[in-house]
Formats: structure tokens, sequence, C-alpha cells
């Protein structure tokens, strides 16, 4: 009986072990806003700035462009002109908000989503 036990007991710990794999928990910043991106079998994005926290639901749509990046419903833009990276989240009552950021910061927070999505 105690080499069935411990036989189930490895198999779940296997099971246990490969769910964990599986799953992708990411943190990145982007000024004063804080991306905490979790993967499953879909995307989870949250939204942590001083005055907000946002969760968004699960979503397939993970998007990164040079200029954009889309993670479900929220949205952001980086207009070079003016060194301004717009945030929205499409929703019932919506969210938005910008910042201001450089070359370097951008294009370092661009590819550690590349690299969080494997691109």
């Amino acid at each position: 009986m105690s080499e069935r036990k411990s036989y189930l007991q490895m198999m779940s710990e296997g099971f246990r072990m490969m769910k964990q794999s599986k799953q992708l928990n990411h943190e990145t910043k982007l000024r004063q806003w804080m991306f905490s991106i979790n993967r499953e079998s879909d995307w989870q994005v949250i939204l942590r700035t001083e005055r907000l926290k946002w969760i968004g639901p699960a979503t397939n749509e993970f998007i990164v462009e040079p200029l954009s990046v889309q993670i479900g419903a929220l949205l952001l833009t980086r207009h070079l002109e003016t060194n301004e990276v717009r945030l929205k989240i499409e929703e019932e009552w919506g969210i938005e908000s910008k910042v201001v950021c450089d070359d370097k910061e951008w294009e370092r927070f661009v590819a550690s989503l590349k690299q969080l999505k494997g691109e």
C-alpha cells in the first residue's frame, strides 16, 4: 500500500511541475506603470499605478510592434514626435493615461515583452 501511495505522490508532483512549467509570470515597468503579465493557457495583464490597479480578463491577443503593444483591452501607443506613450483600456468606463519616455526606455520595454512572448 505504501508503494502505491508513494507512486501516486510522485505522479501528482510530476503533474504539478508540468503545470508550473507552462505558466509564465513576468513583471516589467514603464515609468510609473507596472505590468504583471501571466500566462497559463491565455495571457492576462495586471496594471498597477500609484492610483490604480486594473486586472485584465484572460485573452489570447498579445501583439508587440515597434510603436504599439496590445494585450486584450489594453493598448499602448508610442508617439515619436512627442516621446509620449499613451495607455488606453477599452472597457465600459475606459481608462486613458500617458507618460513621456525616451527611445531606450521604450525599446527595453518592447524587448522584454518580445522575449516573454517568445519572439
